[in-house]
């Protein structure tokens, strides 16, 4: 019975990555594909015949585009800006909540109710704000947004890691002569490396995969790569192929972030061996 159990579990399990990963596989596959054979009826899940022809158009642009190279630019100094300030931001402000009770409860469930408006609401009101302050299409003006748009989620996220750790310590520390800044500089901070980097994998994904407000409030001076790939189109038909192949370049940042902050996420630290209530 547990053998048949164990079967059953691995095949619901790779069910369930292949339904996941199949997305990645058609974009993949989309990607490298000559027009003719994305369309083709019916459809062929396996390749036969690989072409480079949309990785060059949306790497040089043609006529009618622009690159991609500019647009990948753009967003890895919005999104890699904001991520800094948001989780220096939301670490300084999590470590105050969780150890010295800042604000208190009525202060962490406004910071949380920050984000319960759907962002669609914000549009206008923003728009006006960016227009008044010369913030329209400017780096500084998404780069302020996002930072703010995704600051109460790092709060939250860091302060459930704040409060895993164990203030042993830093009590410790303060005892030995050590400042309330020294204790969260050499003991907090060292342990909450994984949490940092948790936190920051997640602003980033956020920043770089969001669209509705750089498609409203950002013009062709900051174009991020999600409004760049709505342009991909002809004057008869979406360019599946070059949206293929541009997401798939789209990719690679996030996936950098994560493979560097993959040393912080399983270096064995000791953040979660206890809780302080």
């Amino acid at each position: 019975m547990k053998a048949k159990g164990s079967w059953a579990a691995a095949g619901v399990l790779a069910f369930a990555v292949a339904f996941a990963l199949f997305p990645v596989y058609w974009i993949v596959l989309t990607a490298f594909r000559p027009r003719g054979e994305i369309f083709s009826h019916p459809v062929k899940l396996l390749p036969s015949e690989f072409t480079l022809d949309n990785l060059r158009y949306v790497w040089f642009g043609s006529e009618t585009s622009q690159p991609v190279l500019p647009f990948l630019g753009t967003s890895v100094i919005i999104a890699g800006v904001s991520t800094l300030l948001t989780t220096a931001l939301g670490v300084a402000c999590a470590y105050a909540m969780g150890r010295h009770r800042a604000g208190g409860r009525a202060f962490s469930m406004w910071i949380l109710s920050q984000r319960f408006l759907p962002a669609i609401a914000l549009i206008v009101p923003l728009f006006i704000l960016f227009r008044k302050f010369s913030l329209f299409d400017t780096y500084t003006g998404l780069i302020l947004l996002y930072t703010t748009l995704n600051l109460p989620m790092a709060v939250w996220l860091m302060l459930g890691f704040v409060r895993s750790l164990p203030g042993d310590l830093e009590e410790a520390a303060l005892i030995d002569g050590a400042s309330y800044f020294g204790a969260f500089f050499r003991i907090a901070l060292p342990l909450l490396r994984p949490g940092i980097a948790v936190t920051a994998i997640f602003v980033f994904l956020f920043s770089w995969n969001e669209f509705l407000f750089a498609y409203q409030l950002a013009g062709d001076e900051v174009a991020t790569i999600t409004v760049y790939l709505p342009r991909l189109r002809s004057a008869i038909a979406e360019l599946y192929g070059e949206i293929a192949a541009a997401s798939l370049l789209s990719v690679i940042p996030g996936a950098a972030v994560a493979w560097v902050m993959q040393r912080y996420l399983v270096g064995g630290l000791t953040l979660g061996g206890g809780r302080e209530l």
